[in-house]
């Protein structure tokens, strides 16, 4: 074994040599021709070359010599009619000097380029293979390379490509693949020249570190769109997949013949051209996924996103082979290989939902969505979240699968397919399992439908959505519930939301929010009361119109700030409108708001009585349809009139009387309560109101005394003590009608009967006088009207009888007439005193009647 030579050493020898052979003129172009020193020639190169071979340290002390000493003696032999053999070992010489980059930068390197072209087409086979070897060298160097692409390099390279020198075509790949690198008009150049036929002829039968050198060339040469879709590099594409089904190729021949399919296979018109069978393509590339080299990997997961886009070879039973390396691919962590792995499921989502989930698909498509360490590539994300999605909507039952936590992240994708689809896959949980709700807030739902609606994303499905999680108590305690009011109340302003959908089911998530005592108190639900107000000044619709005011009713319930909000933003004046809608549920619900704007003095100025006046003519709307007034109306009347007493004065106050008395006759108990409280009210002003105002109103309420007469004998025990109190004040006639008498003992004679009536102050009445034996007979009415019933008063009647001797007196009778004001009609037998010792007891059929009736033929 030789001992390395110290480069000092050998710069000193490399001098003396070169001394030597310019004494004997050993290199002068004269002596190159001599054929009798040409052995000691070769022998001088031969020693130069091995001494460099065998310590390349060496290589670097023949800078610091004659260097153009030496380089011109390499050229003259290239240039000279010398053998090819002494030709090829200083070519040889040239690929060993040309390692060394400061050696490739001088002038003389340059010079070699000519002649080592030349002999690439003169020399014999082995000088053949040191030019080459020698050029690949200088290739190395971009300035050099660019020259040597100028001496018509091309054309002899690929015109070596032939044969079976497997040494030779190495050298020739490797110096093509650095020539034609970035250099599009050498690699157009080497395809007219046949480089690719020359490659397919070769590539059959070459061992395997040949294979990969010209699977290399293939792929620089594919890189170029061009020549990928041309009609030669159509012939590799049958050649390169058998290629792969070979055991024995090495990674980086798998590497770059993957490549090269990848090149010419992505353009959809190449694919179309070829008539691969999936055991020509599929079969080879799943062992490709299998391999330990993460780059072959990831190349033939390129290569199938491909391939798989053509119908036949996705759907092949063959290729459900792939799916779990694909799968394991997806778990490796790598971005780049979980980018293609996740690609290629996505062709393959389509054709196989059920076997990516049954070979734990899901799990690492999940695993791959959460990943936040390291953190990957958007792209990779997405494509996860793609593949996820398009397997999801093949069966609900797969939800369950999947972590909730894992569909709220899908909500934060930039394609719409993805967000639809995780939206689909929450609402369906939701509403199978309705404690799912609080796991999706946990994982940031709420924050994540927000941001949707914020860039008008998915609105309907988005709100939906928000609209349940945001109807679930416990969600309403957390504080993400506080933070959405102000980004829903933006969404409902903004000109740019046009899903009406969608802002109906805002309105009811605020509602729903407000369920919450502390959320209506906020500082947001003020803004939340102007925009609902705007919503319903906006032409809503119905459903819209309900779910506003709905949302109003919970927040007026619980602040003060808030129903001035809302009466400040014209909301009083949009409910009365409303009342007076053509939908009997927007009005009814309308008149229920109104009656929670006004049941305290928070806003006592709005309280007016155009609100009196609104209100009844929904009432009166209400009775002409129907026949009787709902409840609800009647109560937002009774809280205007019982919290503001003002208003009781008023003309509005006086015309909603004969409502009220509809009311009580014709509606449910509710109602009826609801009218007897309001009637109540009014009757309580009348003892310090103007006098016209109480005779309007006591006269307009006297249609009541029937119903107020019923409900004392027969309504419900609550209604008694009002019922007696305003029929104590109300207006009405007191009719008494005279039937009969009894047992009137009669003198001899013709004799008539009579009675007469006396009443407080009123002038006496009298009846007729009649003529019929122990029985007579009036059946007379008489009437009185009185402002108010005439309590405490009595009656007095005396019958009295008349013949030829004069008059005399039956006897006489006193009623107490209370009890018919408050029953509204008695009758009885009253007796006549003093008692006749000798006759039966005299008496008196007599009927009293209280009602609002009027007589106009009464006697006065």
């Amino acid at each position: 074994m030789e001992v390395p030579m110290d480069p000092t050493a050998f710069a000193s020898s490399l001098r003396a040599s070169i001394s030597s052979w310019k004494k004997k003129k050993l290199f002068s172009p004269l002596n190159l021709s001599n054929t009798g020193l040409e052995s000691e020639q070769h022998a001088a190169i031969s020693a130069l070359l091995r001494l460099l071979s065998n310590n390349p340290s060496c290589a670097l002390a023949v800078a610091h010599v004659e260097m153009n000493d030496v380089e011109d003696v390499l050229c003259c032999i290239l240039t000279s009619n010398c053998s090819d053999e002494l030709k090829g070992v200083a070519a040889e010489l040239c690929c060993v000097l040309f390692s060394n980059t400061r050696i490739r930068s001088t002038m003389a390197a340059t010079r070699c380029i000519e002649p080592l072209v030349l002999l690439l087409v003169t020399g014999s086979s082995p000088a053949k293979i040191s030019a080459v070897r020698a050029l690949d060298r200088l290739l190395d160097d971009d300035q050099l390379a660019e020259q040597v692409s100028t001496h018509g390099t091309v054309i002899p390279l690929v015109g070596l490509l032939f044969g079976k020198n497997h040494v030779l075509h190495e050298s020739v790949g490797r110096a093509l693949v650095k020539l034609g690198k970035d250099r599009s008009a050498c690699k157009l150049e080497m395809v007219k020249a046949g480089v690719i036929e020359s490659v397919l002829d070769i590539l059959h039968d070459a061992p395997d570190f040949l294979c990969a050198a010209l699977a290399e060339l293939l792929r620089i040469l594919t890189n170029n769109a061009t020549i990928a879709k041309g009609s030669s590099a159509a012939k590799v594409v049958r050649p390169l997949f058998s290629l792969l089904s070979k055991y024995d190729i090495s990674p980086n021949g798998q590497y770059s013949a993957l490549q090269v399919l990848v090149n010419i296979l992505e353009h959809p018109q190449c694919r179309a051209d070829y008539d691969l069978s999936p055991h020509q393509t599929i079969e080879p590339v799943i062992a490709m996924l299998n391999s330990q080299t993460p780059a072959v990997q990831e190349l033939a997961a390129e290569l199938l996103s491909h391939l798989l886009q053509e119908e036949h070879l996705a759907r092949d039973s063959l290729t459900e082979l792939v799916i779990s390396p694909l799968i394991q691919l997806l778990g490796s962590s790598l971005p780049t290989v979980q980018k293609r792995a996740s690609k290629v499921l996505a062709n393959l989502a389509l054709a196989w939902p059920n076997t990516i989930a049954k070979e734990g698909g899901l799990y690492e498509l999940s695993k791959v969505i959460l990943q936040s360490e390291p953190p990957l590539p958007h792209v990779v994300w997405e494509s996860a979240a793609s593949v996820l999605v398009t397997i999801l909507q093949y069966s609900t039952v797969l939800f369950l699968e999947v972590p909730v936590a894992v569909l709220v992240q899908l909500l934060r994708s930039g394609m719409e397919h993805t967000v639809v689809g995780a939206l689909n896959a929450l609402v369906v949980l939701e509403s199978d399992d309705s404690t799912s709700a609080e796991a999706m807030a946990e994982s940031g739902a709420v924050e994540a439908l927000l941001d949707l609606l914020r860039n008008h994303q998915c609105e309907g499905t988005a709100t939906r959505l928000l609209e349940v999680l945001l109807n679930n108590v416990k969600i309403r305690e957390t504080m993400v519930a506080k933070s959405g009011i102000a980004p829903i109340s933006m969404y409902l302003l903004d000109p740019q939301t046009q899903s009406q959908q969608g802002r109906l089911l805002c309105a009811l998530a605020l509602g729903d929010l407000f369920q919450n005592e502390h959320l209506a108190q906020s500082k947001d639900a003020v803004t939340a009361c102007r925009v609902l107000v705007n919503l319903l000044e906006d032409n809503p619709t119905e459903e819209m119109k309900m779910a506003a005011i709905s949302a109003l009713q919970n927040l007026v319930m619980y602040g003060r700030s808030n129903k001035r909000a809302v009466a400040e933003s014209g909301g009083v004046q949009v409910v009365l409108d409303l009342i007076n809608s053509s939908s009997p549920i927007t009005s009814v619900q309308a008149a229920m708001f109104v009656k929670q704007l006004f049941d305290n003095h928070a806003i006592q100025e709005y309280a007016s009585s155009e609100t009196i006046r609104a209100i009844t003519a929904a009432i009166e709307k209400d009775i002409r349809s129907s026949g009787s007034a709902n409840e609800e109306y009647l109560k937002a009347l009774q809280a205007l009139l019982s919290n503001f007493p003002r208003l009781r004065l008023t003309e509005p106050a006086s015309l909603c009387i004969p409502h009220l008395v509809t009311s009580l006759k014709e509606g449910s108990e509710a109602t009826q309560e609801a009218a007897l409280d309001s009637l109540y009210l009014l009757r309580q002003a009348w003892s310090a109101c103007p006098t016209e105002v109480f005779k309007a109103q006591s006269v307009a309420a006297s249609e009541a005394i029937p119903l107020l007469q019923y409900l004392i004998q027969s309504g419900p025990p609550r209604f008694q003590e009002k019922a007696e109190l305003l029929l104590q004040c109300l207006p009405g006639t007191l009719t008494i009608t005279v039937k009969r008498g009894n047992n009137l003992s009669q003198s001899v004679g013709n004799s008539s009967a009579y009675c007469e009536i006396t009443l407080g102050n009123y002038p006496p009445r009298q009846t007729k006088i009649v003529s019929t034996g122990l029985s007579p007979q009036w059946d007379e009415d008489f009437a009185w009207a009185f402002n108010s019933p005439p309590k405490g008063q009595k009656l007095h009647i005396s019958c009295k009888k008349k013949n030829k001797m004069g008059k005399s007196s039956f006897g006489k009778v006193t009623i107490q007439i209370d009890r018919a004001v408050m029953l509204g009609s008695a009758a009885g037998e009253y007796t006549l005193l003093p008692d006749s010792k000798s006759w039966p007891n005299r008496n008196l059929e007599i009927e009293f009647q209280w009602s609002n009736k009027t007589f106009t033929n009464n006697k006065q």
